[in-house]
């Protein structure tokens, strides 16, 4: 295989903008056109929840797998997200969606009672099966690539989490601070951003490594793509 000269730059240049295009997409502007109502804002809250667990899961696939120092890199990343963090008094990234919820009515026990529709469902199982099936290094892209779409530092107009949140404050006059969940995911997002980056300094040497990166990358994005224009066609029903 050929070796790759200035790979990580190269990736990190066609990563950035291909995780700007994104916000471009029928999809992702379908979805943030949609005006928020309570119900609505319910809705998605319930489904991120699943969203939330499931890529617990699809860590724990790829960490599995890849080698020790990456191993290492996805603890860390992990320990926020599942147990929260003590200095910023932070709860785990679940509970802080719970917590979200209370904003709009919704209590814990709705997140246990309360099914996930189908979308969500089979997008969930698409990003478990393809964490546990596709080869470790396209793995950590997978991952690490939607933290880069999640990214205000790289996201021109803010990522995901961001964007979120300005909708919940602009259509339903929910301020930022009563945000937990979007709060955190503002504030650790950037950093969050660096995994994949940090996996391709020891791991990214040849043309095949890059390729397996962006396959995992775009697989991630196909994934989040085809779920929030489902969460479009179900939350325009609401």
């Amino acid at each position: 295989m050929a070796k790759l000269t200035n790979g990580v730059e190269r990736l990190r240049k066609q990563l950035y903008r291909e995780a700007n295009a994104l916000f471009r997409t029928e999809e992702y502007e379908r979805f943030f056109a949609l005006p928020l109502t309570k119900k609505r804002a319910r809705f998605y809250m319930i489904q991120r929840g699943t969203f939330i667990l499931g890529r617990r899961a699809c860590w724990a696939y790829v960490q599995s797998r890849a080698p020790f120092d990456v191993k290492q890199l996805i603890w860390g990343h992990e320990r926020d997200e599942l147990a929260g963090n003590e200095e910023r008094g932070a709860a785990d990234h679940y509970t802080l969606g719970v917590m979200e919820g209370r904003t709009v009515g919704l209590k814990r026990e709705h997140f246990r009672k309360i099914t996930p529709c189908d979308g969500t469902m089979v997008c969930a199982l698409a990003w478990q099966h393809s964490a546990d099936r596709l080869p470790w290094l396209a793995g950590t892209a997978l991952l690490g690539a939607l933290e880069i779409a999640n990214a205000d530092e790289i996201i021109k107009g803010g990522g995901m989490s961001h964007r979120i949140a300005d909708k919940l404050s602009k259509d339903l006059g929910i301020p930022m601070e009563r945000q937990p969940s979007n709060k955190e995911h503002v504030a650790v997002e950037d950093e969050h951003s660096a995994f994949l980056f940090d996996v391709a300094k020891n791991h990214l040497k040849t043309q095949d490594d890059y390729n397996q990166i962006l396959l995992g990358a775009r697989r991630t994005w196909m994934i989040n793509r085809t779920w929030l224009g489902l969460m479009s066609v179900e939350m325009a029903a609401i």
